[in-house]
């Protein structure tokens, strides 16, 4: 099958609307093995919950960060994907493994407007502030 010259090509969806990214920062020496839990555990079973994992980024110059991006059809798909993920039984099994390398989390939202989220869930047995940041596109 030969291209038609000049035709205007299809536009494929490469990216999600809505996006997050999350920093998390962690116990001294304990990145590897959150990523670990991460690859092993979270990826699979988020993707199965409707999301999608866009990347993952050690920050060379702070061991003890660790950056992720993920991604959603919409505001609604988010809610619906996070509700399926975090009531499942990947997140219930490993939730406990994962937030004991954690000492804090943030969570930016690009693709709506700002508003409060209040305090995280406990990570290491305490509550957290959580800082969500959102810019809103066009």
């Amino acid at each position: 099958m030969n291209p038609t010259p000049n035709a205007t090509p299809k536009p494929v969806a490469l990216a999600s609307p809505i996006v997050e990214l999350r920093q998390y920062t962690l116990k001294p020496g304990r990145r590897e093995t959150l990523i670990e839990i991460f690859d092993t555990e979270f990826i699979e079973s988020q993707e199965d919950a409707g999301m999608t994992i866009i990347g993952q980024f050690r920050d060379l110059d702070r061991p003890d960060m660790f950056v992720w991006m993920r991604g959603f059809d919409s505001l609604d798909a988010r809610k619906d994907a996070l509700g399926a993920f975090y009531d499942g039984p990947v997140w219930a099994a490993h939730r406990d493994a994962a937030n004991r390398r954690c000492v804090a989390a943030a969570t930016g939202v690009a693709g709506c407007r700002l508003r409060s989220v209040g305090a995280a869930p406990a990570i290491g047995g305490q509550k957290h502030k959580r800082s969500e940041w959102v810019a809103r596109s066009g």
